[in-house]
């Protein structure tokens, strides 16, 4: 009875080693894909393009809002109460007071439409180049035979032999991402991203996630 069980066991194991030569796994560096690919750097310097003013802006707003704080400090602090202050710093308090509810307003105002527009290209704009990669990743299981391609942060391990990244961007760099940067300058509505960019999914074939932001 001791043999047979040994005998099961060895047959049960050759199985496995004969499943595990049969099954072709692969894995992609989502990160370098989606910062060291061109049509990826292309997209982040449109992005910059366009939203760099606008952040330039919300900087300056933001710095002059701080200064309007720091100059009625100033002032308050020159009695131990409103009511000590001279009429002159009263007025010019309640002044600095108005505009920096009124700057406050308008910065937060700006500051979300900024954030809630950056967003949407960028889920666009990179859902569109995951969709790309996605198909490259397919073509490529297809041609060579791969099983399961995972992302990099799905492992533990794994050995450079399975590493499908270098030929991944091969295909991605002959790419022209003209039309999603047009896509991000035009004046019109963005498309709803066709990937929302996030955590990884579960492990599929020839399946890219773009990385967490």
């Amino acid at each position: 009875m001791k043999k047979l069980k040994f005998a099961l066991l060895g047959l049960a194991c050759a199985s496995s080693m004969a499943f595990a030569d049969d099954f072709k796994l692969g894995y992609i560096n989502v990160d370098r894909v989606f910062t060291e690919a061109k049509p990826a750097k292309a997209i982040q310097q449109a992005l910059k393009d366009k939203y760099g003013p606008q952040q330039k802006q919300l900087e300056t707003m933001n710095n002059n809002i701080i200064a309007e704080q720091q100059q009625m400090q100033k002032i308050a602090n020159k009695a131990p109460s409103f009511d000590k202050l001279s009429k002159s710093d009263q007025s010019q308090l309640k002044s600095l007071e108005d505009k920096y509810r009124k700057d406050q307003g308008q910065f937060q105002q700006q500051y979300m439409a900024f954030q809630q527009n950056l967003q949407k290209s960028q889920e666009y704009a990179l859902g569109s180049l995951m969709t790309k990669t996605n198909a490259i990743l397919k073509d490529i299981s297809d041609k060579k035979g791969y099983d399961l391609v995972l992302t990099s942060n799905q492992l533990v391990f794994a050995k450079a032999k399975y590493d499908l990244t270098d030929q991944v961007m091969d295909q991605l760099n002959t790419i022209d991402a003209t039309d999603i940067i047009k896509q991000l300058n035009s004046p019109q509505t963005i498309p709803a991203p066709v990937g929302k960019p996030g955590a990884a999914p579960a492990p599929t074939s020839a399946t890219a996630t773009t990385p967490s932001k």
